[in-house]
């Protein structure tokens, strides 16, 4: 059964920027519309000394939108595909409520190949999306 919504998760790093490619192929061959998601933190860390520093220029959410529309341009073009940047610190928790709250089929999410050392230390949004999806999910790894 072919998916007819595939939400791929990005986070503007060169894995990801291959699972959307990947998903492409899929989609065409499918008809699938198909979402790109960024999770934004909204609690970003300040670290103290920050306030005797100029203001830094961070991403806002615009720019997230706006990168996300040029990937969507660049890689996607002709596809149904939408863009939507979402505000949790939690980013596995929000491609999955996303998912579910959206009848999206299937999941994409590349996975950085990280090691035992670093899942345990850093944890893996790849994997925990694969145990709380409650659909289909598609790692495509490094």
């Amino acid at each position: 059964m072919a998916a007819k919504h595939i939400l791929v998760g990005v986070d503007f790093s060169e894995q990801s920027r291959r699972t959307v490619e990947a998903v492409c192929e899929y989609a065409k061959a499918n008809q699938s519309k198909i979402t790109l998601i960024y999770v934004t933190d909204p609690r970003a860390f300040v670290p103290p000394q920050a306030v005797l520093l100029p203001e830094p220029t961070a991403p806002t959410e615009e720019t997230h939108k706006a990168e996300l529309d040029e990937l969507r341009d660049e890689l996607l073009a002709g596809l149904d595909a939408r863009t939507i940047v979402v505000k949790d610190h939690a980013p596995a928790r929000a491609i999955c409520n996303y998912a579910k709250d959206n009848d999206v089929d299937l999941i994409a999410i590349g996975s950085h190949g990280y090691g035992r050392v670093e899942l345990w230390l850093i944890g893996s949004v790849a994997e925990r999306v694969v145990r709380h999806a409650h659909c289909s999910v598609v790692v495509v790894r490094q």
